[in-house]
């Protein structure tokens, strides 16, 4: 009996495991985990630019330009971007597959993209996700 209900614990226990989801921590969005393959709507980070009433982050979307320049330069790639407008303020995402990073290129980039950005409270960012219709346009 003792090593039937054991079992039921530990099934109990697997599955619940098993079932958690990975969570943005500058956003609170879940978010699959990262993967090499994705499908072709979704793009493996996006960074967008919000307005509260007081335009965009200007000083933030500059240093985030600049450091997809240095950090394509250090890697000897060109970092594609599609940015969509989407707002009457400036509001807009930068959306990037970055299909020619590698998989720890990618890892360094967006860690380091966070920390970049973490100081604003006009800027969220988003893994693994579609990008949001908007005026699209690309800016590499």
């Amino acid at each position: 009996m003792n090593n039937i209900l054991g079992s039921l614990i530990l099934i109990a226990a697997l599955i619940a495991c098993s079932s958690v989801k990975k969570t943005d921590e500058h956003t609170g969005e879940s978010h699959p985990p990262a993967q090499t393959a994705l499908p072709d709507s979704v793009y493996r980070f996006t960074v967008s630019f919000i307005s509260i009433g007081s335009g965009i982050d200007h000083k933030a979307r500059e240093e985030f330009m600049g450091f997809i320049k240095q950090f394509g330069e250090q890697n000897s790639v060109t970092i594609r971007t599609e940015k969509s407008s989407w707002g009457r303020e400036g509001e807009s995402d930068y959306c990037m597959k970055l299909e020619e990073l590698t998989s720890e290129q990618q890892e360094q980039f967006i860690t380091a993209t966070k920390d970049i950005l973490k100081n604003s409270k006009r800027v969220r960012y988003r893994e693994n996700s579609i990008c949001r219709t908007g005026r699209r346009s690309d800016t590499k």
